[in-house]
This record gives C-alpha cells, structure tokens and sequence, in this order.
C-alpha cells in the first residue's frame, strides 16, 4: 500500500503544501485549515518524518506517557490507543512505568526535563507534588487524577460509574451488598466510585460492607482469604461492586470455588470494562471506560499547549462510562 505523502494530505485538505508543512511544524495557520490538515492527517494515516521535523525546527517531537502499570488489561490498552494516537499526530513516545512510586516520578520527571520532551501525559496514583514542581518546566496533561488548576484534566465519570454499578446490582435483585477495594494514600478515581456506589445503596437502603485490601504486594491473598472466610459456609452477600476488573475477577474466582450455584446467586460488576486483547470477550460485568475517547482528548490538549495555544485554567473533560457485560466481545 502506498504511503500517502505531504502533498496527499495538502490535496485532500484543500490547502497549500506549505500550509501543511507549517501545520506539522508547530506554526500558527488559520483554525479552519488546522482543522482540515487533521482530519485529512487522520483519514490518510499520514505519519510526518519525525527526525527532519525535529532537525528543522530544533524541537523534540517525544511525549512521556507515565503509568502506574501496564500489567492489567486496561493500562494495556491505554498505551496501545496512547501511542497510535500520538504517533498519528507527529509524536513519539516514551513509556514510563512508575510503579505509582513518587520517588520513581520525580526521576521520570527529572529525566523528561533535561531531556527537553514537548510534553508529558499522565496517569499517576502518587504524590501530585512533583507534578505540581515540574509544572512550569513542562507541557502536562492529566488522565484520571487532579494534579492542579494549571494541568488539564481528563477523565472519565467515576462517581456516576458507581451509582451505575449499584443500580445494574439493585436491578438484578441483589439485597445484600459489599464494596471490594484497596487502601489508598491519597484521593484518587476509585474513591469517586466508592462514593458514588456507597451513596446509591445507602439511599436505598439496603445493608452494605466495604473491604479494603492492604496496599502490600500480597493484596490479591488477602482479596481470596476474606472471600473465602465469607463464602467458605454460605452465601454472605450477593451484590459486588469492585472497584477494578482485576478485584472483581479474583472475587468471582474465589467465590465460584466454593460452589458452582453461587455463579447464578451473586452479581459481581467491576469497572474499566477492559479486555485481554482486542477482539476477547469482557471477563466480568463491568463499567467501561472510553478509552480511545480519553486517549484521543489527551492527546489533543497536550498538543495545544505544545502548539503554544492557551487551554483554559482548571481545564476539565470528563466523559461517560457505560455497563457491559462478561461474554460480550463489545
């Protein structure tokens, strides 16, 4: 297949080849032929060359993408959509696993302004502070968590995530309920779903419990130890909102061990609604997460303020979250 070229995408765009050049390269053109080039760009799949753009204009073309993880699922697929969209827009990436470890952040920060990246996106489980430092030294864009009013926020509907967990529980007849968690250091998306699904139950009144694992490295023994403790001689609850996918998998694991009746007696939903690969079926009932929707806003915030375009102070996209269901291959 042939590779389209800058003179492709001028054409369909229906400007001039140096208008597109000026777009690549960071230069200010009119909004309405801005908008032509990308949409051109994207329905060409056009890629500029990154190393002459960089060598013209002196300018680095790298993006730092920090996550706590890329072991689940769903921090997988964040990093597939993250770097096909940047690519599709000029950029390279450099994937940073932080292991939500503040010491670890700094020094991908450190290293992210020495090396004068254009820009860093985010998805941090730990201390806002470095952000917060490193702010006016780099272009920052946040997914999920509230670094400041001076960082752009994208996210998804965390605290609505959890109001629909409890009412997709309530409406399959569940009558007891338990909310399935880890500690945290600090506030973070899944104390929005926490709140959101404790408010909808208390609301209607029905009896519900909270476990909260530790945060040591063996959280997942103590996730099946306590669903062993209450499942081992009887059915203790049969509503189960988990705060992850990866938490509602070991509950519903756990619990299905005990006694193959239980899978018809209790209702588990967990949220991100990833998948072990892209065509795999969803493992547990779960609130989904627009993912290529987060990824594509991020991305095009992050090019804004590399482009010098102002982006509004306290910055904030929050998007909506849906309910799927295990078996489905979306």
């Amino acid at each position: 297949m042939k590779k389209s070229t800058i003179n492709d995408v001028a054409k369909l765009a229906k400007v001039s080849r140096g208008t597109v050049s000026n777009f690549i390269n960071g230069k200010p053109i009119r909004k309405e032929n801005r908008e032509r080039i990308a949409e051109a760009i994207r329905q060409l799949n056009y890629v500029p060359n990154v190393m002459a753009r960089e060598l013209k204009t002196s300018k680095s073309s790298t993006v730092v993408f920090i996550v706590p993880t890329n072991w689940t699922p769903f921090f997988s697929e964040l990093v597939y959509h993250m770097q096909v969209e940047l690519d599709q827009n000029g950029y390279k990436m450099i994937l940073a696993n932080s292991h939500a470890d503040p010491t670890k952040e700094e020094e991908i920060l450190q290293m992210a302004s020495l090396h004068q990246v254009t820009g860093l996106i985010t998805m941090s489980y730990s201390d806002v502070y470095n952000f917060i430092h490193f702010g006016n030294q780099l272009n920052i864009v946040s997914i999920e968590r509230f670094i400041s009013d001076d960082v752009p926020l994208i996210t998804s509907d965390n605290y609505g995530g959890g109001v629909l967990a409890a009412q997709k529980l309530i409406d399959k007849g569940a009558k007891k309920f338990l909310l399935l968690r880890r500690k945290v250091n600090h506030q973070n998306a899944t104390d929005q779903r926490t709140q959101g699904f404790m408010d909808t139950i208390h609301e209607q009144r029905f009896p519900v419990d909270i476990f909260e694992a530790s945060l040591n490295e063996n959280y997942q023994s103590e996730i099946i130890e306590y669903f062993k403790t209450h499942y081992e001689y009887g059915l203790a609850f049969d509503g189960i909102f988990a705060v992850t996918d990866e938490y509602a998998q070991i509950a519903k694991s756990t619990i299905n061990s005990f006694n193959p009746d239980y899978k018809d007696k209790v209702n588990i939903i967990g949220f991100d609604g990833a998948r072990d690969s892209q065509f795999a079926p969803y493992r547990v009932d779960s609130i989904r997460q627009p993912v290529e929707q987060i990824v594509k806003e991020a991305v095009s915030v992050i090019k804004r303020l590399i482009d010098g375009e102002e982006v509004e102070k306290g910055y904030k996209k929050i998007f909506d979250v849906s309910f799927v269901e295990a078996g489905n291959d979306g």
